[in-house]
């Protein structure tokens, strides 16, 4: 029987697996890679057990398994006659985009969907947004949330990335440096 290894970083378990540090971090997006986040840490911090690594690879086909472009969840409320231009921007730049008009939907969604990250609009009275931000990254730790705010607006707790102001063209170049340029399929 192998001997367990710890390995303490995204660094170590990319030495590991022979890979480079976005990959393996694409590998737990993707393929469910085997990495644990230790309680109370901040979310950069993981690790990982060698032999639950082995068994993986085991069972992981990496060579045929088709390319996905991410999957987004937009929060964002019906408008008449109104096409949300964040939306329209993600879905240009080859993003898969689900359109939720509530929270509730947007957490069904992503219940149902493995989708990549969370995009929030924080225009909301009080202390909603940081409430709705804590309530999806307890949910959803790995996921990426981007909230987008207004110039002068307060940014909400738990945020990972905030986007400040209107410009749909920030949110999509925070959402590109996260994701990467998706492939066309």
């Amino acid at each position: 029987m192998p001997e367990r290894k710890i390995l303490n970083s995204w660094k170590e378990i990319a030495n590991y697996l022979g890979r480079g540090v976005r990959t393996v971090q694409r590998y737990e997006r993707e393929l469910k890679l085997p990495v644990r986040r230790p309680a109370s840490k901040d979310r950069g911090a993981v690790l990982a057990f060698s032999d639950e690594l082995d068994k993986w690879l085991e069972k992981a086909s990496l060579r045929t398994r088709p390319y996905v472009r991410p999957i987004l969840v937009v929060v964002d409320p019906p408008s008449p006659d109104n096409i949300s231009s964040r939306k329209l921007a993600l879905e240009l730049e080859k993003f898969n985009v689900l359109t939720a008009f509530t929270m509730q939907e947007a957490f069904a969604t992503a219940e149902h969907v493995d989708v990549n990250g969370f995009v929030l609009d924080c225009d909301m009275p009080d202390d909603s947004a940081s409430h709705i931000c804590r309530e999806l990254q307890k949910r959803h730790p790995d996921k990426p949330i981007f909230a987008v705010i207004d110039s002068n607006s307060k940014p909400p707790e738990n945020a990972d990335h905030v986007i400040r102001g209107r410009d749909p063209r920030t949110l999509l170049d925070a959402v590109v440096q996260v994701f990467g340029k998706p492939k066309a399929a």
